[in-house]
């Protein structure tokens, strides 16, 4: 097993997203109306679930690789440069999520769709998964409010508290998040959907920043050989798989897998990106599903907008499905190409700005010196 990886890309990633953008456009690729779901009850849960299963893989990747850079600035630099990490999501995630924003305004204006009130400006300042009046086309902002919630205090407090001290930090926050959410289900009744707001889904995201730490540097590279077998894995999956199905069929153990998902989720992840011989990660390395992971935000972005719309049946909506993924790719793509790609660069050149200078290595020029004499 090579425990070693890149510090800046981890291309194994990039198809774990496309497996999430995968999930999420299966789900509402296919989405059905009340009659469909009527006459295919089972088939109906399993697609409005892959959505589920794709957002909670985006949470658990952000944790990990979120904090695997931090944790890689801290060791090279001696420090972490919060304005630096600040201005680099800002221009990474804002430019395309405010072009599609406005795209829609526009649509809203014109009188081609019709939008609820507010729920433009709770997208435009991330507080839309506590925001009750949402249309379809900016739902999907919930994700993405809570994907910007983690990114505004996980990487502040990493660089606050130290690393030992935010590992338990992590731990402390994941315990409280689980004992909170069947009591908040129970007496909070508000109008935004409960499993989307973000004091509900932090294990999401914290339990990979836990992985993260927990395997870095020379300290972790024995967790991450234990982890990093193909038995360890294929294990998980198991485990991933079996209380998915049983949740499924029990409704009541909803809070579980979602416990249980957040858990395994990076335990899946993990090990792919440091088995570069197995076939999984092989295959995620693959060039169709890494160009797809690269352009998964722009497409996330719009799949809301170019697959609106019920389908009243299983074969109608397979019928429609290729020509809503061409229109989708296109727009992705130049999403990714025009809006998304040059702000990234010029992010990383504005944030550069304010890395700390790697350590000068120790010089042994005094000591040539001092023998020359």
């Amino acid at each position: 097993m090579d425990t070693q990886r890149p510090s800046h890309h981890i291309p194994t990633l990039d198809g774990w997203r496309a497996i999430a953008i995968a999930a999420v456009i299966a789900c509402h690729g296919l989405s059905l109306t009340a009659a469909a779901n009527l006459r295919h009850p089972l088939f109906g849960t399993i697609v409005l679930s892959l959505g589920q299963q794709g957002v909670s893989l985006f949470f658990a990747i952000s944790g990990f690789l979120i904090t695997t850079l931090l944790l890689d600035e801290l060791s090279s630099r001696g420090s972490i440069s919060l304005r630096g990490f600040y201005i680099r999501r800002v221009f990474r995630i804002l430019p395309p999520a405010y072009t599609y924003l406005f795209i829609t305004a526009v649509f809203g204006l014109m009188g081609w769709i019709k939008l609820a009130h507010g729920e433009i400006a709770s997208g435009l300042f991330v507080y839309n998964n506590y925001w009750p009046h949402r249309s379809w086309y900016t739902q999907h902002f919930w994700s993405l409010s809570m994907e910007e919630h983690f990114y505004l205090f996980w990487p502040a407090l990493l660089a606050l508290l130290g690393l030992a001290r935010a590992r338990w930090a992590a731990v402390a926050l994941v315990v409280a998040t689980v004992m909170w959410r069947p009591w908040s289900l129970a007496h909070i009744h508000w109008q935004v959907p409960q499993l989307q707001r973000t004091d509900m889904r932090l294990d999401a995201f914290l339990l990979a920043c836990f992985l993260a730490i927990l395997i870095h540097g020379d300290a972790g590279k024995r967790i991450a050989v234990r982890i990093a077998s193909v038995r360890f894995h294929a294990a998980i999956i198991a485990v991933l798989v079996a209380v998915y199905a049983v949740a499924l069929l029990v409704p009541r153990l909803q809070l579980f897998r979602l416990l249980v998902q957040s858990a395994f989720l990076p335990l899946v992840v993990v090990p792919t990106v440091f088995l570069p011989g197995y076939w999984l990660s092989r295959w995620l390395e693959t060039g169709f599903l890494r160009w797809v992971g690269r352009i998964s935000y722009s497409l996330y972005l719009w799949q809301q907008m170019v697959l609106h719309g019920d389908a009243q049946d299983i074969p109608y909506a397979l019928k429609t499905l290729p020509f809503k993924l061409i229109v989708l790719f296109a727009l992705g793509y130049a999403s990714y190409r025009w809006i998304e790609l040059p702000m990234m660069q010029a992010g990383r050149r504005r944030a550069a700005r304010f890395l700390a200078p790697p350590p000068a290595k120790p010089s042994l020029a005094p000591e040539l010196a001092a023998g020359d004499s």
